[in-house]
């Protein structure tokens, strides 16, 4: 009996078991190869130009930086709620969201090192939870303002706060969002939203029609155009000055004439109520210049 005890040991010693434990390595590892991690890694995996492939459903890549301190508190929120949560230790980068019909897309965005509690605004449901057996248990009403909320199966609700800094659409034709809280919309690249709007600066000037101008050069184009009709107003004057000229010329005949004892014609004073105006705009934008 003890022989058979003695060998069954030894067989189950020798049989290789799959382990589930974490191992901690305290040297430097280094792989002469490819690497794949993810759940859908198989045997024989095939890497065509990478040497890390990230394979499964969920792919996320995160930095956690213990050393930094958490920036300032940030509300985000949510429908029928929100929660108050600490950034600026943790970044991520995202393919695709893991919800159901979420977006196709590359992030690139900060997230909190611990979930927070969302709390009501005061239209959050209230389920009535006093029958386990019911799902989805009935709303019987609405949760007070400041209090937590609760999922349809009646458990408390944390989320964690991401802020998304880059969003890249995954689609031919799909835009591009920059900055915290940028909105993303497929053709188009967003820089923040109606409400939260942002300048792009240290943008070269226009070259090729599709470019963007800059305020320089629609300034410049400004003043061309004042320029331009600022030249036309004095061709104008110009050419009233040489009227008033003519004017003056016969203002100064019609004066003699009438001296003389010679009549017909417009009096001397007559013509200078007319040259008035005409003198005065002309001193007027002589003296702008």
């Amino acid at each position: 009996m003890r022989i058979f005890q003695f060998g069954v040991f030894a067989l189950c010693t020798l049989v290789s078991l799959p382990s589930f434990a974490d191992q901690v390595k305290t040297d430097d590892l280094i792989v002469q190869g490819n690497l794949c991690v993810g759940t859908d890694c198989v045997s024989g995996e095939v890497f065509s130009s990478g040497a890390l492939k990230l394979k499964e459903n969920n792919l996320r890549i995160r930095w956690y930086d213990t050393s930094a301190a958490a920036g300032a508190t940030v509300r985000k929120v949510l429908p029928n709620g929100y929660f108050d949560g600490e950034v600026g230790q943790s970044w991520r980068m995202e393919a695709n969201q893991s919800a159901n019909g979420g977006l196709n897309a590359f992030y690139i965005n900060q997230q909190s090192v611990n979930s927070y509690t969302v709390l009501s605004d005061g239209t959050a449901p209230d389920y009535d939870c006093s029958d386990p057996s019911v799902s989805p248990n009935p709303i019987i009403g609405t949760i007070p303002e400041g209090q937590p909320t609760e999922s349809t199966f009646c458990a408390p609700v944390r989320q964690f706060l991401q802020i998304d800094s880059v969003v890249l659409g995954g689609t031919t034709g799909s835009g591009v969002a920059l900055g915290a809280g940028a909105e993303f919309a497929d053709g188009q690249v967003g820089l923040g939203t109606t409400e939260l709007r942002r300048r792009l600066v240290h943008v070269a000037a226009a070259i090729a029609d599709s470019d963007v101008l800059t305020k320089s050069q629609l300034d410049i184009g400004l003043f061309q155009e004042q320029s331009r009709l600022m030249d036309e107003l004095e061709a104008l004057l110009d050419s009233a000055e040489a009227e008033i000229a003519v004017l003056e010329a016969a203002v100064l005949s019609d004066t003699a004439s009438n001296r003389s004892g010679r009549k017909g014609g417009i009096g001397g004073m007559d013509w200078f109520v007319l040259l008035l105006p005409l003198l005065a705009l002309s001193l007027r934008f002589r003296k702008q210049k």
